[in-house]
């Protein structure tokens, strides 16, 4: 049975995206290339439709505005933690002006450790995509080429 055959139903190109999402980068890699074995149109269509922490984080502030106060705080720190200074800048953007100072507080209190940062963008991910699939967040206003044709999604 191909790799694939499991994921060729209606709804699993949402499951493949969502296994690929949250899969460590190594583990990723290998996925994507069973995947391209296979068939290398899929392939190169999760790649481009899946979500990543750095994509998540090169969006609008607006839309990171509707993503924010979903998230638990020690999310919030570890995302904060995880970015560099203009991202940081744009993170606290996107949260009301008493919650950024209160995650630069926590944060200067807890540092996040290396090995929180995967799960923290995995579930980052996975609290966007919930978004996504509530209709949230529609990825027409700011990256169409993330929108999955129903064809595709069904």
């Amino acid at each position: 049975m191909s790799m694939l055959a499991r994921f060729r139903k209606p709804g699993g190109f949402l499951q493949l995206l969502a296994l690929i999402e949250t899969c460590d980068e190594q583990k990723r890699r290998n996925l994507l290339d069973l995947i391209g074995a296979e068939d290398p149109g899929w392939a190169h269509l999760v790649k481009i439709k899946a979500l990543s922490f750095e994509r998540i984080m090169s969006w609008p502030v607006e839309t990171l505005m509707e993503i924010t106060p979903h998230l638990p705080d020690k999310i919030l720190v570890s995302v904060y933690q995880m970015c560099d200074q203009a991202k940081r800048e744009k993170w606290l953007k996107s949260l009301p002006g008493i919650k950024s100072k209160e995650i630069q507080n926590l944060s200067a209190e807890s540092p996040v450790n290396y090995f929180e940062q995967g799960p923290t963008a995995i579930k980052l991910i996975q609290i966007v995509r919930d978004q996504i699939s509530k209709g949230q967040i529609r990825f027409a206003q700011f990256d169409p080429t993330l929108e999955i044709d129903q064809q595709i999604a069904a």
